[in-house]
């Protein structure tokens, strides 16, 4: 049976599968989608290849259309195509291979997330994929970076270092792949400033619902999601009434009512106490952190 190859080192699709965590029945059931889709729809998938600006979700389900009825397993098998076809782009502008394979891991990530939430083997976090497709968004270690404008509001200022609106600096996001360590967090750190060419003090930021203050009158001293939010300077908040991240805890569900929350780890029964004693609100928060290519500024 002809396979999937990689344009770069000819891997075939198991051997990327692989490298980047897909498991082998995900695989299973997107390859033989996606060769069709190469074989029988040459030219829409071209475009998806040859046009980063094309790949709108509308467009993924067109190009799988007839080939597949199942958009999200139709999205997994355009996903697969596209991720090791983006290893040229990686490859030209000179991004270690290591690199490469952690970014467009994303597809690992967002696939166990769909069959979590929904049932079934497939894909449909498409929009963000397509960050790490054309290396706007590179995971670094635990962490994934991209280059940003500190956000409208008053300058930041701490040990000499002043971030004011419009200034680019370096933003965070954290996939749910697995546990905060602080070890892994800092190494994630220092591969940043090394991979952005920062000098001096680097100034990093994360909006996230980890950074949330209210996180710290529910979660143990020893959670690392505390150690986490220390490493930054909170410098706004929002409180919403069942937050749209709660499903990032609790999974997707139809009711965030604090009494049909599961509480089957320590994280979900902290945060259900929580949301039931304080209305259901929790929310985000915005930070800053400081980096001096080693460790942490204070």
């Amino acid at each position: 049976m002809t396979q999937l190859r990689d344009p770069i080192n000819g891997d075939s699709a198991s051997v990327f599968a692989e490298k980047i965590g897909l498991p082998p029945e995900y695989l299973a059931a997107a390859e033989p989608i996606a060769l069709r889709l190469l074989a029988e729809r040459s030219g829409d998938i071209a475009r998806l290849i040859d046009d980063p600006k094309a790949r709108s979700a509308e467009n993924v389900h067109a190009a799988a259309e007839g080939i597949e009825k199942d958009p999200d397993l139709g999205m997994l098998a355009v996903g697969l195509i596209l991720c090791m076809d983006a290893h040229r782009l990686y490859s030209s502008r000179g991004i270690d291979d290591g690199i490469y394979y952690a970014s467009v891991r994303e597809l690992t990530v967002w696939a166990k997330t769909c069959e979590r939430e929904t049932g079934h083997i497939g894909f449909y976090e498409w929009g963000w994929l397509t960050n790490f497709l054309t290396a706007s968004i590179v995971r670094l270690g635990r962490l994934e970076f991209h280059r940003v404008p500190f956000r409208d509001g008053e300058p930041y200022e701490k040990r000499g270092v002043t971030a004011k609106p419009g200034d680019t600096v370096i933003n965070i996001h954290v996939p749910e792949d697995g546990p905060l360590a602080p070890d892994a967090v800092r190494e994630a750190f220092i591969c940043a400033y090394r991979y952005f060419g920062c000098s001096g003090t680097a100034v990093f930021v994360c909006e996230s619902w980890l950074l949330w203050p209210g996180n710290y009158e529910f979660l143990p001293e020893s959670s690392r999601i505390r150690a986490f939010m220390d490493l930054f300077d909170i410098i706004d908040r929002e409180d919403r009434k069942n937050s749209g991240d709660l499903w990032r805890v609790f999974g997707r569900r139809k009711s965030y009512d604090p009494a049909s929350l599961p509480r089957d780890t320590a994280l979900r029964r902290a945060m259900a106490d929580y949301l039931a004693a304080h209305d259901s609100v929790t929310g985000y928060g915005y930070g800053v952190a400081l980096f001096d290519g080693t460790d942490f500024v204070r």
